[in-house]
């Protein structure tokens, strides 16, 4: 994206976080069509392609940070694969060419 930085300085003030119900507003009527489709015309204000199926969680939109991860499933992901490979238990391991 070097065509959209000439170097100068900006000092406009940074625009303010979205609240949920505020993104949720924008992403509600956007329609999921999936595969090639023909370009949007320039006129379009809306920055979302696509609504996240997690709006369809009741207290999504009052998260925060919606885009955190839920560190207690990671970490249970990774051990079960860590785990599963050092034990070399069959159909589980992640130690193989298909990892690759």
């Amino acid at each position: 994206m070097k065509k959209a930085f000439n170097g100068s300085q900006e000092n406009e003030i940074a625009p303010k976080p979205l609240h949920g119900k505020e993104v949720y507003d924008h992403v509600k009527d956007i329609i999921t069509i999936l595969g090639k489709t023909q370009k949007k015309s320039a006129t379009e204000t809306n920055i979302w392609k696509k609504r996240s199926i997690f709006f369809d969680l009741p207290y999504w939109y009052n998260l925060d940070v919606r885009h955190c991860i839920d560190v207690m499933h990671v970490e249970k992901n990774v051990c079960d694969s860590l785990i599963d490979t050092l034990l070399n238990i069959k159909g589980k391991t992640k130690d193989g060419l298909k990892c690759r």
